[in-house]
């Protein structure tokens, strides 16, 4: 028989095909990554341009990834009783038309407020996007898909501002804005095409409150918060390098504009990698040995860093890329995992898993920005610090007698 990824989906779509969600999930997962700082390095020419400081500027940062969480937090629910098609065609126009908002900007405070509602667009593409690949694929091929589009999540927030560079060479900053509402667009002719992939007897009923309720009910699933707690903590050290990565490369090591720009790329590519190392990986190696071992390789990288990442620029980014791979390795099959504990309310699981993940790449970027000795030994210490937290409570919750589905049942195992 021919080989068809029409045969991957378990509700078909009539319009779009196997093919064409696959576009329109790859291409709204984009979104976020992009948006979060693709426009950064045109920073220091907008404070410029508006005559304000650079922190107000920043606010334009600070506000998207709180309202970012918000609306993942309001719309994964919303998406539960009213079907992933309205929500994501809502959140889809909210956010074309508020990039558009953004690059037409003509003061900093219409900036901040027009991120804002794009951060709104965005949170409801990103909850909804993961609901609908759990709705849509059978098992099997679900975590093929969550590997394509997590390469995005992992690799996206390192490449994004190197593209950004290259756009601001050409152009100005509002380009960077232009092409995300392009985006934008291109996602929403898709998504008039795209088919509901949640049945009517499939959604949660109540009102508003009953329906944010859900967020409790899956938030009161031990196995789905322990195992969700301790990979969202891959997250710390992660931001923590996207926020202070230039001040690294540019003020430590004296790398230039340029050679920032290298490293991260340079970074960004090999990263990508890790997910399909999963999928090979998978064949041959249980899911908790192989958490076990990137858990455990992410500490020693940790430690690796704090002793000779500060001695050059390639032994710090060669130290980043090995813990980097590790998150990139794991996080398609997390995700997976996460989405199997909850039998319903698909976008309740998928807004908390976003929501939770994204506060705690906020607080790793607020403790990468203390006043360490130097910003390469506070990597290296969040590394070291959170990973063996994760270590812990990987190793707590498989002794325990807290089911985890497709990991174990409801009695204790090893940690090898």
């Amino acid at each position: 028989m021919a080989f068809s990824i029409e045969n991957w989906l378990v509700k078909p779509q009539p319009s779009l095909g196997a093919g064409g969600l696959l576009i329109l999930l790859v291409a709204a997962s984009l979104i976020t990554p992009l948006s979060l700082d693709m426009y950064t390095p045109a920073v220091p020419g907008m404070a410029r341009y508006f005559d304000t400081d650079v922190s107000l500027v920043n606010m334009t940062l600070v506000g998207y990834y709180a309202f970012f969480a918000l609306g993942m937090l309001v719309f994964g629910p919303m998406s539960d009783k009213h079907g992933r098609r309205p929500v994501l065609l809502a959140g889809v126009g909210l956010y074309s038309a508020s990039s558009a908002a953004c690059a037409l900007s003509p003061t900093i405070e219409f900036l901040i407020g027009a991120r804002i509602a794009q951060a709104l667009g965005a949170g409801a593409i990103s909850a909804v996007c993961t609901a609908a690949v759990k709705d849509s694929f059978q098992t099997y091929y679900r975590e093929k898909i969550l590997s394509v589009i997590q390469v995005l999540f992992v690799v996206g927030p390192a490449t994004a501002p190197v593209i950004g560079a290259g756009v601001v060479a050409v152009a100005d900053w509002r380009m960077t804005f232009w092409i995300l509402a392009a985006i934008g667009v291109g996602c929403l002719a898709l998504t008039v095409l795209f088919e509901e992939t949640l049945d009517e007897k499939e959604r949660s009923r109540g009102n508003f409150f009953h329906t944010m309720a859900q967020l409790v009910v899956v938030g009161k699933n031990p196995g789905f918060m322990t195992f969700l707690l301790l990979t969202s903590l891959f997250e710390i050290p992660f931001m923590g390098y996207i926020a202070v990565g230039s001040y690294i490369y540019v003020d430590f090591f004296g790398t230039g504009e340029v050679g920032y720009s290298l490293f991260f790329a340079v970074a960004a590519i090999v990263m990508a990698a890790g997910p399909f190392i999963w999928l090979v990986a998978s064949k041959r190696v249980s899911v908790i040995r192989f958490t076990t071992f990137m858990l455990a390789f992410s500490i020693a990288m940790g430690i690796v860093m704090l002793l000779v990442g500060q001695s050059s620029p390639y032994a710090f980014c060669a130290c980043f890329i090995a813990f980097a791979m590790a998150e990139s390795c794991t996080r398609p099959y997390s995700m997976n995992i996460l989405l199997e504990q909850q039998a319903r309310d698909a976008g309740s699981a998928s807004a908390l898993m976003n929501c939770i993940r994204t506060a705690i790449g906020s607080l790793g970027m607020v403790l990468a920005a203390l006043p360490w000795p130097n910003y390469v030994v506070g990597i290296g210490a969040l590394i070291v610090a959170f990973m063996t937290v994760s270590f812990g409570m990987w190793a707590m919750l498989l002794r325990s007698g807290i089911p985890l589905v497709c990991v174990k049942e409801d009695r204790p195992v090893k940690i090898w």
